[in-house]
């Protein structure tokens, strides 16, 4: 029977596998998982490890497509993919192409078994600590649900039966982030402390807990959530947020991403890559660890090389390439008439002197790129404008990808998904600081001159500005404003713009909009080439009830007491 379990438990291994098990597994295995004679835990171990394949894979999960393909960062390549149900505003409850329910209330259920198993199990030293991981899992698992349908059951310990699933009422925004922040404040010193020791790397320890309250705080402080309901019955509003703003919430979410801060234990890798490339650094709190792979390369890469073939399949948009200043740190519209002119941005030759990030998120034309420069002029070899799936906007992706500047042929890499990263943890504080305070202190400054100088930005020469900003003096708007943009480009790629976009309550702008690319011509007899800004797409979003994700219709029908939320 071992060996039956050894094969129904195709599960993640903590260095790589990053296979999901859909199927009800406990029911084959809580028998032989949870053995009272298994004295090293090897089986409950295995359990547990299966968990945490229900965490976030950001890489190409929707439909193949990345979810910031249904933002204003970037397009998917191909036409008629799922995603496209958020970008043309056709999401519905019968079809919604990153429906989360189902997974992380399995996910809270296998926590729920674990947690009401394993005492048996003779490991007395191992068992707190897998007790808190799986509290953890189980906390996580909810934030999953509440940032895409507000409030939602709370089960407590309860396992639910996947065919006759109790009927809970949905529980109210407020007590599932109270529930949440609990959690995290009950396991925090029962996990493993910071630095994880080699063979622990990728399980959850003190930096974890710590950085899931503070984005859960962060979140509720936002002004979707801080009174800043969009309407339905009394009862739907109390699953959107709080019934009014309260300016304390910003100063909760700055002191809990300061309590991870302050110990030192993480710090912004060295070089920026490296943070998406290597397995284990300095940066990364938490990754979704996989096995070496180069699906990334082949599902978004040029499409324009024979020995290494690629899908291509996301369009980053000239609107994120526009949001990457220059080597000053300076806007590449910065008013000449300003102190901070003479910017370095040409826009003849536009990808000379930009922020150094730019490089490492985009591929553009001319870059190097598997031993040739990127063509992604019109006709060129990766934009043939033949009947193939190829960039609409002269761009593809670069960040998570391997560095193959110099190869011929893709080979496997590590691609670790970035859960949690410390550079995340350091805007998050920025943000809610500077919301909490009339006007942003010093601290808030730091982060964004600590960002930008591990990015390469030159910190100038320039009397009252420091990489690229205003040194002091700037009013709470004006710091907002930068802190939103260095988010954008330091986060892009990481299932952060999605999210950022509705919990601050403007996704019916920066969603309503066209979406550019850069047309690039090359003359046939010079070789010069000429960039010309253009629309290639659109994106909508109709109805402030796409804040909120409509709740699954099959699971309306199973449970009368759910109700369902505004405008769906």
């Amino acid at each position: 029977m071992k060996k039956l379990l050894i094969a129904a438990l195709t599960v993640i291994s903590l260095v790589g596998c990053s296979k999901i098990e859909d199927g009800p597994l406990e029911r084959i295995t809580e028998n032989y998982a949870f053995d009272p004679t298994d004295k090293n835990g090897f089986y409950a171990e295995q359990f547990l490890n299966n968990i945490y394949s229900i965490l976030p894979n950001g890489y190409n999960r929707i439909g193949g497509d990345l979810l910031d393909a249904a933002t204003d960062d970037a397009m998917p390549s191909q036409i008629g993919g799922s995603i496209e149900r958020f970008t043309t505003s056709s999401l519905s409850a019968l079809t919604n192409p990153d429906d989360a329910w189902a997974k992380n209330y399995a996910g809270i259920r296998k926590v729920n078994i674990f947690l009401a198993n394993i005492d048996v199990v003779p490991v007395p030293a191992k068992i707190p600590f897998w007790k808190a991981e799986a509290r953890f899992l189980r906390a996580m698992f909810y934030f999953e649900l509440v940032k895409r349908y507000g409030g939602v059951p709370l089960v407590g310990d309860v396992v639910l039966d996947a065919e006759t699933p109790e009927n809970f009422k949905r529980n109210s925004f407020e007590a599932c982030i109270n529930y949440i922040v609990s959690e995290c404040d009950a396991i925090k010193n029962a996990v493993r402390p910071d630095p994880l020791a080699a063979g622990d790397y990728g399980r959850i320890s003190n930096g974890v807990v710590l950085a899931l309250k503070a984005r859960t705080l962060l979140y509720a402080a936002s002004p979707l959530y801080n009174g800043g309901n969009i309407g339905g019955s009394a009862e739907q509003k109390l699953y959107q947020g709080y019934a009014s703003f309260d300016n304390e919430r910003w100063n909760k979410a700055a002191q809990a991403a300061l309590d991870l801060i302050t110990p030192a234990k993480f710090k912004l890798e060295a070089t920026y890559n490296n943070v998406f490339i290597v397995r284990k650094n300095d940066e990364v709190i938490l990754g979704y660890l996989r096995n070496n792979s180069s699906d990334l390369e082949t599902n978004n890469g040029p499409i324009g090389y024979a020995l290494a073939s690629a899908n291509g399949r996301t369009s980053p948009t000239q609107d994120l390439v526009d949001a990457f200043g220059t080597i000053k740190g300076l806007p590449i519209a910065t008013d000449v008439k300003s102190p901070t002119n003479a910017t370095g941005y040409d826009a003849a030759n536009p990808y000379v002197n930009r922020d150094p990030r730019l490089a490492s998120t985009v591929l553009y034309n001319g870059v190097a790129w598997l031993s040739r420069p990127l063509q992604t002029y019109e006709g060129g070899l990766d934009k043939p404008n033949k009947n193939t799936t190829q960039t609409k906007t002269s761009y593809y992706l670069r960040k998570h990808l391997g560095n193959f500047a110099t190869a011929t042929l893709y080979n496997a890499q590590p691609h670790n998904f970035p859960i949690f990263r410390y550079a995340e943890v350091m805007l998050n504080y920025a943000e809610a600081q500077n919301e909490y305070l009339a006007s942003p202190d010093a601290s808030v400054y730091k982060v964004l001159q600590d960002i930008r100088k591990r990015a390469g930005i030159t910190a100038g020469t320039t009397p009252g500005y420091l990489y690229g900003l205003k040194s002091s003096g700037m009013t709470q708007a004006e710091m907002r404003e930068a802190i939103r943009n260095e988010r954008r480009i330091e986060m892009a790629f990481e299932e952060q713009r999605f999210w950022d976009l509705r919990r601050w309550k403007i996704a019916e702008t920066a969603l309503n909009t066209n979406l550019n690319g850069m047309i690039i011509t090359r003359d046939p007899a010079t070789s010069a080439l000429t960039y010309q800004k253009a629309v290639v797409g659109k994106i909508t979003f109709a109805n402030p009830k796409m804040y909120f994700y409509p709740i699954p219709y099959s699971e309306l029908t199973k449970n009368t007491n759910l109700i369902q939320n505004t405008g769906w």
